[in-house]
């Protein structure tokens, strides 16, 4: 009889561990989100999806993770909050964007973001195809000529030969901005016929540059119509390599 009691207790000690084990799975697996792949406009926690700053979207929502807030992403005017990658969601804030990563409720931890109309392309569609305007970007890069970072594999946004770009740009070589991420972007006018850009660019010839305006792409080419171009003093730059 003390036999049967003691495996009935034990029974019952070991149905409640293996039900906390279970438990503590299932709490640990949805913590960690479930995958999810939302499209949505770049903004942040504190305006969510009406800017408190009217006429620069992406400027507003900087401002507001400056002081304090998280980026968010606004679908359907629902706000889902977004972790990780913050330099990309900072480059990408105000833009209409894909997000990849797991889904927590209202948390989303981001693996990979993309603009949306790399979607559109995707699909066979291109950005003629829609009348949607052309959002506002803000890249940064290093201004210099084309030719060099094309043919030099060495040369890079942050090390590059400072005397050769200014040699190159004297002898008439058209300007770009590249990026840390090696793309290269050609400045164009937002007007048709296009107007020259070179003058624009000139004062800031090897300096690293924050540009935010409109971006163009097409088979892999990027444009940029440049509303606003800063530089960047205190990013550190090796300007005599070879």
């Amino acid at each position: 009889m003390v036999k049967l009691r003691f495996c009935f207790l034990a029974a019952i000690v070991l149905g409640s561990v293996l039900e906390l084990t279970l438990a503590g799975v299932s709490s640990e697996a949805s913590a960690k989100g479930n995958p999810a792949t939302l499209t949505g406009t770049i903004s942040d926690s504190m305006c969510g999806a009406k800017h408190m700053m009217s006429g620069d979207d992406a400027k507003c929502a900087r401002t507001c993770v400056q002081n304090g807030a998280q980026y968010a992403l606004v679908v359907d005017q629902k706000i889902y909050s977004l972790k990780g990658t913050s330099e990309e969601l900072d480059k990408l804030a105000g833009q209409r964007v894909t997000i990849t990563g797991t889904l927590d409720a209202t948390v989303l931890q981001v693996a990979s973001v993309k603009l949306a109309g790399a979607a559109l392309q995707a699909s066979g569609k291109s950005a003629a195809d829609t009348t949607a305007p052309v959002a506002t970007t803000t890249i940064e890069g290093l201004v210099r000529d084309i030719a060099c970072p094309i043919q030099n594999k060495e040369s890079t946004a942050t090390k590059f030969n400072l005397k050769c770009a200014q040699e190159c740009a004297r002898l008439g070589s058209p300007l770009i901005i590249l990026t840390n991420d090696g793309v290269l972007y050609t400045p164009i006018s937002a007007s048709m016929p296009d107007n020259d850009q070179r003058q624009r660019l000139l004062p800031f010839l090897g300096r690293y540059v924050r540009v935010t305006g409109q971006v163009f792409e097409r088979s892999g080419t990027h444009a940029i119509v440049i509303q606003e171009i800063h530089e960047l003093k205190n990013v550190h730059l090796i300007t005599n390599i070879e």
